[in-house]
């Protein structure tokens, strides 16, 4: 029998509900005849143990203040939680109260083991990649079960350990994974092999010595156990904003940079940065503020920009709390915008809260100046244009099926007005930057234009086979 803990588990839990299993070693498990389930009264559900190794593991490699877990701590009844005590043994400084753990960097580098892991198959996939960072092999031993598993395991580890760099063994039911040390880590792209728990294993050789990216590949495989764990990973770690990977996608109004920006942030799991719905919060805000939108108020509007309560879910925008999406999204709403954007002390205003958008894992920024003044140092910038008369019909369309009325031609002229006024502006005027990759998308399907710029994308960030 593997796996025992989890047997175990079930056990523990029958007997908290009256229910007195007799156990007749690992082979025979009885019933007795008329046993009833009985409440408990109150119970704490804990938090999924496995799924906490790969904090336990960050919170041995990081550096500063550590980690600290919630919802499970080392009295856990799941076998997993023994996965601390193999992370202490490699180093880690491991704290524990009711239900919580607390984890920080002690040894460093980590310390190789050579261990029996039967009592944690699952989590001692995370030992492997902490290997990559002790100060000598590390072998784990009879995990035979590696083999069944969402796909063979040891050989998984095996492969994609040496994409990294590293030098690795295996056998029938054991592996030992030699450590990378500073200079030796390779830029490598993950095989998840639709495996969750490779997935999120490997996400910790991201915070490598050498700063050499990784790429996991088909990230929502983590859904089967853990659907938010990348977020919950970016949530407690952090890097130098240069490090953070930035697209632009500027242009001029309706030619569809909001969609395909928000399309490709979707794909890749990126932070979205919607610039213009800024500038038009920032103009209702001022309006329900008391104030006009001419230079004579531009210092109140600035002192307003700067505390802007300003928030995206999805496509709806949030201003303190409250949903202006619709309201920001008319046609006067960008008139209005357009306004305050000519306003320099304003744009000044906003320049700190777009910086701030540039979070892990990346951001897709779209606006008109993405590229030549808020993120000039962007390693992919693009320059979406069509033509007036087809920006109109897409603008037309969009107002006609929100139940506005519309006239064609007025919107046209609207649109060429406000190019006019933008393209001339002294401050930030709308222009490609000269690094730019500019794409007409008069003639394509919002697809085409998504794959134009993954393409793009996936040509700047060379990883290995």
């Amino acid at each position: 029998l593997i796996s025992k803990p989890y047997i175990e588990i079930t056990l523990n839990l029958l007997a908290r509900f009256g229910i007195a299993v007799e156990r007749h070693g690992w082979e025979r498990f009885v019933i007795p005849a008329g046993s009833r389930y009985q409440s408990p009264g109150s119970i704490h559900v804990e938090a999924d143990a496995s799924s906490a190794s790969y904090f336990i593991a960050l919170g041995a490699m990081a550096e500063g203040q550590g980690i600290r877990i919630q919802g499970v701590g080392a009295d856990s009844i799941q076998g997993d939680i023994r996965f601390m005590d193999a992370a202490a043994q490699m180093g880690a400084q491991i704290t524990s109260g009711p239900n919580w753990l607390e984890i920080q960097r002690g040894t460093w580098p980590l310390k190789g083991i050579t261990l029996d892991c039967n009592h944690i198959p699952d989590a001692a996939m995370t030992l492997a990649v902490m290997a990559l960072y002790a100060d000598g092999p590390t072998t784990l031993r009879n995990i035979a079960s590696w083999r069944v598993k969402e796909t063979d395991r040891i050989t998984a580890m095996a492969a994609e350990s040496r994409k990294l760099g590293a030098t690795v063994e295996e056998g029938p039911d054991w592996i030992t994974i030699h450590p990378l040390p500073a200079g030796h880590w390779r830029r490598a792209s993950i095989h998840t092999y639709d495996d969750h728990r490779v997935a999120m294993c490997f996400s910790l050789a991201a915070f490598n010595a050498d700063q050499v990216p990784v790429r996991i590949e088909d990230p929502k495989c983590v859904a089967k156990t853990f659907p938010d764990y990348f977020e919950a990973l970016f949530s407690v770690a952090h890097t130098a904003s240069p490090h953070i990977p930035v697209i632009c996608i500027d242009g001029p109004t309706a030619s569809g940079k909001g969609t395909l920006a928000s399309r490709v942030a979707a794909q890749l799991g990126y932070h979205y940065l919607d610039s213009g719905a800024l500038y038009r919060v920032t103009a209702h805000a001022a309006l329900q503020a008391g104030l006009t939108l001419e230079a004579a108020d531009e210092a109140a509007i600035a002192k307003l920009a700067r505390r802007l309560p300003v928030r995206f879910e999805g496509e709806q925008v949030l201003l303190d709390n409250v949903d202006v999406t619709d309201a920001i999204r008319s046609e006067q709403g960008g008139m209005n915008a357009s306004k305050v954007s000519v306003l320099p002390t304003v744009r000044e205003a906003l320049i700190d809260l777009q910086h701030s958008f540039q979070r892990l894992p990346g951001l897709l920024a779209d606006g008109r100046d993405m590229g030549t003044v808020i993120f000039p140092n962007a390693p992919l910038k693009v320059f979406l244009t069509a033509s007036a008369a087809q920006r109109a019909e897409r603008r037309h369309k969009q107002l006609i099926l929100k139940g506005f009325s519309a006239n064609i031609d007025g919107l046209r002229a609207d649109l060429e007005a406000r190019d006019a006024r933008d393209m001339s502006r002294s401050v930030a005027p709308l222009l490609p930057a000269q690094d730019a990759l500019q794409l007409d998308n008069s003639s394509l399907t919002i697809e085409a234009s998504v794959e134009q710029v993954m393409v793009w994308w996936q040509s700047r960030q060379v990883f290995g086979a």
